[in-house]
């Protein structure tokens, strides 16, 4: 293992052997702790630094997942000695429940594809109001996959149905999303799709990485807070509430994407 994959290991906590899922995690963790905008005035610059140091791991590791990969197997040996405190891979493989589950969540009970290989779904879907009004609110913004950024009809269907089976597997968002076909608009949070946030065809706003559940029209105003480096916080507020909620974390263009289309559709409702 090279030593900045190493030294970005150690930056966040992480012994050798650590998957993706691990370093997004322990990410998400430690940047809620270290963000310059939580802590006091006398340890900001020192917050700042540290916030810095675990943003450059997260991307040098999310950027070369080839070199994670190696270290499972330089580390071996080590891991089984990790020091108190840090974390390993706890999923190694994906069993063959989890794989149907993911199948049905892509084509549905029925054995239609919710999406086709570049993410399409057949034309007739267009009719669909709920399509038509997130293809309205969404006027001038396009999928951009390289963000993490889908909107209907280019939805990764193979991503979004991680996505949907980990919905389904979390009582508070059954019956949100059945099937990729579902989701009109999806944000990729992790890369691998387990973990994102979408608009669905239900009209509601769903996010299972910080839990969130919201049906848009009870939305009276979306805004969006761009912090510090990568990430930006997407608040809302409930109809009858004076205080803004957390809806989830993205990062800056697709955050921004997001809003655009949320407040098309609060705007509308």
């Amino acid at each position: 293992m090279d030593d900045k994959t190493h030294t970005a290991l150690i930056s966040l906590d992480l012994a050798p052997g650590a998957s993706i899922d691990d370093v997004k995690k322990s990410y998400r963790e430690l940047a809620l702790i270290w963000h310059p905008d939580k802590v006091p005035d006398r340890v900001k610059d020192r917050a700042t630094a540290k916030f810095t140091e675990i943003n450059e791991a997260y991307q040098w590791l999310v950027r070369n997942p080839e070199k994670l990969r190696m270290s499972s197997y330089s580390g071996s040996s080590s891991q089984r000695q990790s020091p108190p405190g840090y974390r390993t891979s706890t999923r190694t493989y994906q069993t063959q429940s989890e794989r149907n589950r993911s199948e049905h969540a892509r084509t549905g009970a029925s054995g239609r594809t919710g999406a086709g290989a570049s993410g399409r779904t057949g034309a007739g879907a267009s009719a669909d109001p709920a399509v038509q009004r997130v293809r309205q609110a969404a006027r001038g913004i396009w999928t951009d996959a390289r963000a993490g950024l889908y909107i209907f009809p280019d939805i990764d269907a193979d991503r979004a149905a991680n996505f949907v089976v980990s919905l389904q597997q979390n009582s508070r968002f059954r019956g949100v999303a059945a099937t990729v076909n579902d989701l009109l608009v999806f944000y990729d949070i992790d890369g691998s799709g387990e973990e994102g946030m979408a608009i669905t065809r239900s009209d509601h706003l769903v996010n299972n990485n910080t839990s969130t559940l919201y049906d848009i029209g009870d939305l009276v105003e979306v805004n969006l807070k761009e912090g510090f480096f990568f990430w930006s916080e997407i608040k809302v507020r409930r109809r009858g509430s004076r205080t803004f909620e957390l809806a989830g974390y993205a990062e800056k263009a697709p955050g921004r994407a997001l809003v655009g289309i949320l407040k098309n559709l609060v705007g509308d409702a």
